[in-house]
């Protein structure tokens, strides 16, 4: 090769990188040559261009892992961002299947929707409370990671029943109280939907001159997503250990347990005036066929988890009370000065880590306790839609405050086993200003999307957020469509009790009859999702 080599051997001098100090010290990183003392090659220019834009990587500028070095590594370096960047563009599958007689009706774009805004909403009316709760375990705020304790498996039933099959809504519409009806979940789902990634979908029934949002049995509503507003959200395979699927149940199955654990389970409780409104059909359905249905019983009867629902009606303006069943965990123990007070209520969810080396995560066993800012700045990061709809759930229920628990897998490779390394509590309206979330917005696009059905005929309609594109679209289903093809046949005879009905005057009866239409003969819906976890079995997979 022409020319001197630089001073310290063929692997040492200086180079032109573009900082401030122009020339800098590269070190064993390629060969560059002294460019002081003689002019660049061509392949050296390349060599120094590809390396300008290269991303820095664990082995420096430059290089990349397993030793690649030199102008070979780094030809291409344009083009190789952007592959990366599509490699995790992946082309999912919508939430539900659609069919050809479905008649798309609107595209509602996240970037209008995001522009909504319906301020001054007032503090909503409780109509009616039911459940039992239990008190918060304060023992769990002294979690660390180096005071972990074991996540444990709750033997109890937690009831995810959809608006059209709750018996409380039935009494509300047929008392005429309220137009909109649906369930805390739906709704934050509605109002947080501009920073939703992953398919969804609700079942929107008009009926008279009410509204219901619905969803369909299991559907991703009932899981808990992770990582899904990430750069780089988990593409594996379904099969895979740390599948979007998988993550999801294996979420799910945390939440539903946490939320129990952290309870004094077997201790004092608080009653609301009226029991669960669940708890009589499942004491009845002793005859069950199912073995999973079951598998918690002791003496015929099973053990409901400890949760309180609030029938809260809110003023959306221009005549339209939405009654939305809200849902909280617990209650915190009143000290010796708030004895005599109100209670506070908490809602208890659980962000998981199943393995920090996915999305750009943070150690959380060594980050935690010394630098949890940064380990939640991450969470909201990767989990935006998740927490947003977790904070709108909060403020929709009136809880006090919001306690989130750190959970993560005792081996990355397995996701049977976990420990809860921490708690933060947070009130919920501080918590969405940190999370960056307009309530006005949210209001607004739940008001437009009322608006919208509202105008429509009577019928059944279908919201689907697009998987690929933020975008919502709103079909317009035929009379025969069913929610699942397992309900296809008791559907069905909804529907067509719904079209007796379109020609006949508002009443009272009618609308009850209508909903309930379907559930003589029929159990109301519940998942359980400890019965769901163990049937679909986690392996311990390797990646």
């Amino acid at each position: 090769m022409r020319g001197r080599r630089g001073v310290g051997g063929p692997l040492t001098g200086y180079s032109w990188v573009g900082g401030r100090s122009g020339y800098q010290m590269m070190g064993n990183q390629g060969g560059i040559i002294n460019r002081k003392l003689r002019n660049a090659s061509d392949r050296e220019r390349m060599m120094l261009q590809n390396r300008r834009w290269q991303h820095w990587g664990p082995g420096g500028l430059g290089q990349r892992r397993g030793g690649a070095q030199g102008w070979r590594s780094n030809t291409g370096a344009w083009g190789s961002n952007s592959d990366r960047r599509q490699a995790h563009r992946a082309v999912r599958d919508a939430s539900i299947q659609i069919k050809d007689n479905w008649t798309m009706l609107e595209e509602l774009d996240f970037t209008r929707l995001s522009k909504l805004a319906l301020p001054n909403v007032k503090e909503p009316d409780n109509k009616v409370d039911c459940g039992e709760m239990e008190y918060y375990d304060k023992s769990y705020d002294r979690v660390s990671t180096r005071n972990e304790r074991p996540l444990v498996r709750v033997n109890r039933v937690l009831h995810t029943v959809t608006t059209s099959r709750d018996p409380v809504i039935h009494r509300l519409a047929s008392d005429s109280v309220g137009k909109v009806y649906c369930t805390d979940t739906i709704a934050a789902m509605i109002m947080c939907c501009t920073r939703s990634v992953y398919p969804w979908d609700l079942i929107v029934r008009r009926i008279q001159d009410r509204l219901f949002f619905d969803k369909r049995e299991d559907a991703e509503s009932d899981f808990v997503s992770v990582c899904e507003t990430a750069a780089e959200p988990p593409n594996e395979e379904p099969g895979h250990i740390n599948s979007p699927q998988r993550l999801a149940l294996e979420a799910t199955f945390i939440n539903t347990n946490l939320s129990q654990q952290m309870l004094l389970m077997g201790g004092k409780t608080y009653s609301f005036p009226e029991e669960n409104p669940f708890k009589d059909d499942e004491d009845e359905d002793s005859d069950n066929p199912n073995p999973s249905h079951n598998r918690n019983r002791e003496g015929g009867k099973e053990e409901l988890g400890s949760v309180g629902y609030r029938y809260r009606v809110f003023d959306l303006g221009n005549d339209i009370q939405m009654v939305i069943r809200c849902e909280v965990n617990g209650v915190l123990q009143p000290t010796g000065d708030d004895a005599s007070s109100s209670p506070q209520f908490v809602c208890i969810r659980a962000l998981n880590e199943f393995d920090s080396r996915y999305c750009g995560g943070v150690d959380w066993r060594t980050k935690l306790d010394t630098q949890r800012g940064a380990v939640l700045a991450a969470e909201i990061k990767n989990n935006a839609f998740k927490l947003a709809g977790w904070t709108v759930c909060s403020i929709l229920s009136g809880a006090d405050q919001l306690k989130l628990g750190f959970v993560s897998r005792v081996n990355p490779r397995d996701s049977s086993r976990h420990v809860i390394l921490g708690t933060q509590q947070f009130k919920p309206t501080e918590f969405a200003n940190q999370l960056n979330l307009n309530m006005d917005n949210a209001w607004g696009i739940l008001r437009c999307v009322v608006d919208f059905f509202m105008k429509m005929p009577e019928g059944k309609y279908l919201m689907l957020k697009d998987p690929n594109k933020p975008v919502l679209r709103i079909y317009s289903l035929p009379q025969d469509a069913s929610d699942s093809d397992e309900d296809e046949e008791n559907i069905s005879e909804e529907e067509v009790a719904v079209v007796e009905q379109q020609n006949a005057e508002p009443s009272k009866t009618e609308v009850n009859n209508v909903l309930e239409h379907g559930q003589d003969n029929s159990k109301i819906q519940s998942r359980k999702v400890e019965a769901i976890y163990q049937s679909k079995t986690i392996e311990n997979n390797k990646p």
